[in-house]
C-alpha cells in the first residue's frame, strides 16, 4: 500500500480527505455496546416498589431489617388490602390514638414517627416518641409514653408470621389492638393476634440486605477455607505456602455443605485430626 501511494501524483494526494475512521450509517459504535448493555441491566435491576411509593417512600420493614437508630411508623393493617395508610399517633397528654387516613403518596406525620431502639443481639425493641418519652404500657393496659428511661414496660416484641406482623408487649403476653376505645385511646389488651391486631412497621431508611456475620475464613471457597483453618491451628508462625499441609483435595462437597449449614468448624477439625501430622505439629 505504501508503494502505491508513492507513485500517486501530487494532485491525487489533495483529493484524499483526512479525518478519523467513520463507520457506515446505521451501525453503532463498537466500543459503546457493552456500556449500553450494562446501563440497561442496571435500570432494570432498580425496580420501584409500588407500595412504598403509595406510602410516601415508607416501606414495610422485614424481620432481618430490624436495627436500632431508624425511624419507624406503626400502620394499621386490618382490611382486605393489608394496609390503610392510617398510623398510630402520639398525643401531647402521653397517650396514643389512631390517626386520620393519609392520601396516596403521603407519609406519616411527625407525631406518628418513632425512633427505634434495639441492640443487634436482642429481639426486644423500644420506641421513643417525638416528645422525648418512651412508649410503654400502664396498669390499665393503655399504650402510653411517660417514661424517660427503658424498663420492662417499655419493651416490645414484633411477631412476624406468614407475611403479617403483630406488636406484643414484653411485660404481659398481650398484643396491641388497632381498634381504639370509646375515648379514642389505643390499648395493648388482646390475648390473641387477630385481624384487629395486625400492623405494618414502616420505615424511610434505605433497605439493606441480610448481614453476613461469618468470619473472613468461612466466606472463602471450600479449598481456601480449609487451608486457612489449617494454617490457623499450626503451632509454627512460619508461612508454609502449602508445602507441609496435608489436605484431602478430593473431598470438597462436605466442606461446602458444612459452610451452608454452619458446621464448618467441626468438620474441618475432624478432617484435621484424620490428616497425617506435619513436622510443625
Amino acid at each position: 500500500i505504501f508503494r502505491i501511494f508513492r507513485k500517486m501524483p501530487g494532485g491525487d494526494y489533495n483529493a484524499v480527505k483526512g479525518g478519523g475512521l467513520k463507520l457506515k450509517a446505521g451501525k453503532k459504535n463498537l466500543f459503546k455496546v457493552g456500556k449500553d448493555k450494562k446501563k440497561r441491566n442496571k435500570d432494570e435491576g432498580e425496580k420501584v416498589d409500588p407500595d412504598t411509593v403509595e406510602n410516601g417512600g415508607w416501606r414495610k420493614i422485614a424481620e432481618y431489617d430490624m436495627k436500632g437508630g431508624i425511624n419507624v411508623a406503626i400502620e394499621v393493617a386490618s382490611g382486605e388490602k393489608g394496609f390503610t395508610r392510617t398510623y398510630i399517633a402520639a398525643m401531647d397528654n402521653g397517650k396514643f390514638t389512631i390517626g386520620f387516613p393519609h392520601p396516596e403518596g403521603e407519609g406519616p406525620n411527625p407525631e406518628e414517627i418513632f425512633a427505634l431502639v434495639k441492640t443487634p443481639d436482642d429481639s426486644k425493641i423500644s420506641l421513643k416518641t417525638g416528645f422525648g418519652r418512651y412508649v410503654g404500657v400502664d396498669s390499665e393496659f393503655q399504650l402510653v409514653a411517660f417514661s424517660e428511661a427503658i424498663g420492662v414496660r417499655e419493651q416490645f416484641l414484633l411477631v412476624f408470621q406468614d407475611g403479617k406482623t403483630a406488636f406484643q408487649a414484653v411485660a404481659s403476653p398481650l398484643f396491641l389492638s388497632t381498634v381504639a376505645s370509646k375515648e379514642g385511646n389505643v390499648h395493648v389488651a388482646s390475648r390473641t393476634a387477630t385481624e384487629n391486631e395486625m400492623v405494618n412497621i414502616r420505615t424511610d431508611a434505605v433497605k439493606e440486605g441480610p448481614v453476613d456475620w461469618r468470619s473472613a475464613e468461612d466466606r472463602k471457597n471450600a479449598r481456601d477455607c480449609e487451608t486457612a483453618y489449617v494454617k490457623m491451628y499450626q503451632h509454627s508462625k512460619v508461612d508454609l505456602k502449602n508445602r507441609h499441609i496435608a489436605i484431602d483435595v478430593k473431598d470438597r462437597k462436605g466442606v461446602k455443605k458444612a459452610q451452608a449449614e454452619g458446621s464448618a468448624h467441626e468438620l474441618l477439625l475432624d478432617r484435621r485430626m484424620k490428616m497425617k501430622s506435619d513436622r510443625y505439629c
